[in-house]
């Protein structure tokens, strides 16, 4: 709200956001009110819309994180089990070929599926929704792949062991489960009490929305996203190791 030098108020907002409707309502109510009523208070309405400050702009780097997640816990997970229960683990034991690389290469497998998740959703926001992306496609690609193979590495932990699909289904759950709730894809994950925020923000999908979100909505560097990388990078080097440690043919 700005002061007019004829004695009326101008009311700044997004009118696609509904709480600055509401806000500029009320603003304008208690302006009345104030004046009595019986002379009203004129006014003008200029709409401001910042970039990124819609639901939609919100949203849709939260859904990408999430799809990343996803598609590396349950793509990884089920096609490992199956795998073991076909009895195909038992014949990659007789070949040449290391734990290692075959961990690794189901991991990486995750890449070309981020591409298309990555250019589906990004498209749909800037044709649906004219969502503005000030950061460097380059970035996001980046941090989309260290998601996709951080994602990947959880996965292969989660079913490093597990014998049948039930079991890996409910494990998978178990570990997303938290992610779905506290890293922020649908609603900020600042509405938490504070005690439980470092505790959020150490999980891999808070980091990649965080980073995706930072990069796609403000314009963000590569470089100013190093703290999150590193949490990334630290559970997916992580969950690699133990996979390769605990990881079962059979």
């Amino acid at each position: 709200m700005t002061p007019q030098a004829d004695g009326s108020f101008q009311y700044r907002y997004d009118p696609a956001r509904s709480e600055s409707v509401l806000a500029r309502t009320v603003v304008d109510d208690a302006i009345q009110a104030a004046a009595g009523r019986k002379t009203v208070v004129p006014t003008s309405s200029r709409a401001s819309s910042e970039p990124g400050a819609r639901y939609i702009d919100f949203l849709i780097p939260g859904l990408l994180g999430m799809n990343l997640m996803n598609s590396g816990m349950w793509g990884i997970g089920f096609a490992i089990v199956d795998m073991r229960q076909r009895k195909l683990l038992k014949r990659f034991v007789a070949s040449p070929m290391r734990r290692s690389d075959f961990l690794l290469a189901l991991a990486s497998s995750r890449l070309a599926l981020m591409l298309i998740e990555l250019a589906l959703l990004l498209g749909f926001g800037v044709l649906a929704f004219h969502m503005r992306v000030l950061g460097s496609w380059i970035s996001i690609l980046l941090i989309s792949t260290v998601g996709a193979l951080c994602f990947g590495g959880v996965g292969l932990l989660t079913a490093s062991r597990a014998q049948k699909i039930e079991t890996v289904s409910g494990l998978i759950n178990v570990v997303m489960m938290p992610m779905w709730i506290f890293s922020g894809v649908f609603f900020s994950y600042e509405r938490f009490p504070a005690v439980i925020q470092p505790l959020i923000k150490a999980l891999p999908l808070t980091a990649l929305n965080d980073a995706l979100r930072a990069t796609v909505l403000e314009g963000a560097s590569l470089t100013t996203q190093g703290t999150r990388l590193l949490v990334l990078c630290l559970w997916g080097v992580l969950s690699y190791f133990l996979a390769l440690r605990w990881f079962r043919w059979t």
